[in-house]
């Protein structure tokens, strides 16, 4: 049998629900084993972002010896038998998306301040890269954004980015780094999902202004009746008739001795592309979630191999099957997608809930027991490591 642990996000509900699931599923028969409550972060409450924030379940990570599981501000670790063996915070790291299990720690990508951490399981943070600081080497992408996190400061934060009213998300996340993966060599792929010029950075102000001010939603109202009246097609990316700003999706690399260099852009994005995925040779996966498309393209030339839609909905999550094909997330649904064809297999529904998406799948080794019915129980007793 093989086991399919999957993580989901749901999006406009209050903060009396559950923001998000773990589900296990028997990938054979297409059934979910187990439908697991996650752990919510703090400061949910202050969080007025109905899309994404510091909803869901997130990252997920594992190896023969333990599982790691993220929320938007907190890594919980257990082993084969489903053990709690630790909790990881730190407070330079929030709007946690993709993780990657490493030696004694966790590589973390931080959403809200385009960062990307390693952190030790004691919650010291060891190794980081700050993306904005390699503007200028990321020759192409046209983005010098201003550096507003002292670098020297960053292992010991004097700002608490857990908390969202400790800082503006819109002057700190303008590249939404949001996955990361290792090379052969060593060398590290980093997704940069939406990188913002200073225009689009501008619009997304005034929107948060909207938004909290009260008339976003007048706003919103007013577009559904333009496009029932004009029997316009709505893209679930784009509230608005017309998108207000545009930005770019990168793939950076990070050689092993530091060097920073441009591998991928893609063009005319509204929604941060996902999930980076290594499958063969020198090809790498990655996820267009504006088009929703599945890019296969070379790591050392950049060059774009193939270029498939497969989706509508959001697409997030992938993973390669024991089979060489592999499987991706599109909102409540995982798409089995045959590499070699570039077709789509088949699909399989695991939520029947509009607001609710998949974030991120793998698979479960086969000597991992079922997750509990809720993570809350096996971590009552521990305290997360200090960052």
């Amino acid at each position: 049998m093989t086991k399919l642990i999957i993580s989901t996000v749901r999006r406009h509900i209050p903060v009396s629900e559950p923001s998000g699931f773990l589900y296990t599923l028997d990938f054979e028969n297409q059934r979910i084993l187990r439908r697991t409550n996650i752990i919510e972060p703090p400061y949910r409450e202050w969080d007025n972002n109905p899309r994404g924030g510091l909803r869901g379940c997130r990252g997920i990570a594992i190896n023969d010896e333990q599982i790691a599981i993220a929320n938007a501000s907190y890594i919980y670790r257990f082993n084969p038998n489903w053990t709690a063996l630790g909790i990881i915070s730190h407070p330079s790291c929030t709007a946690i998306h993709d993780i990657l299990l490493s030696d004694n720690g966790v590589w973390v990508t931080s959403a809200r301040n385009d960062l990307c951490a390693f952190l030790e399981y004691s919650g010291n943070m060891r190794e980081f890269i700050y993306l904005r600081e390699y503007g200028i080497s990321l020759k192409g992408l046209g983005w010098l954004p201003p550096i507003v996190m002292d670098a020297d400061n960053i292992p010991n934060s004097d700002i608490d980015f857990r908390d969202p009213r400790t800082n503006d998300d819109e002057k700190y996340n303008l590249a939404h780094v949001n996955s990361i993966c290792f090379l052969a060599n060593g060398d590290k792929l980093i997704s940069m999902g939406l990188v913002l010029n200073s225009k689009a950075a501008t619009l997304l102000k005034v929107k948060k202004w909207l938004y909290d001010a009260g008339y976003w939603q007048t706003i919103l109202a007013f577009n559904r009746k333009v496009r029932e009246t004009l029997k316009l097609r709505k893209s679930m990316h784009s509230e608005l008739i017309v998108s207000p700003s545009q930005g770019i999706s990168a793939v950076v690399r990070v050689a092993d001795k530091g060097e920073v260099s441009l591998c991928l852009t893609l063009d005319r994005i509204n929604t941060p592309s996902h999930s980076l995925l290594p499958i063969h040779d020198d090809v790498v996966i990655y996820l267009n979630t504006t088009k929703g498309e599945v890019i296969q393209f070379n790591h050392d030339s950049g060059h774009i191999i193939s270029t498939t839609k497969v989706t509508d909905g959001f697409l997030r999550g992938v993973t390669l099957l024991p089979d060489g094909n592999v499987i991706m997330g599109s909102k409540g649904d995982l798409i089995v997608f045959d590499l070699n064809d570039q077709k789509i297999i088949s699909s399989i529904r695991i939520s029947s809930d509009p607001n609710e998406s998949v974030y991120d799948i793998k698979i479960l080794p086969a000597h991992f027991d079922l997750p509990p019915y809720t993570l809350s129980e096996p971590v009552k007793n521990l305290q997360p490591q200090p960052g």
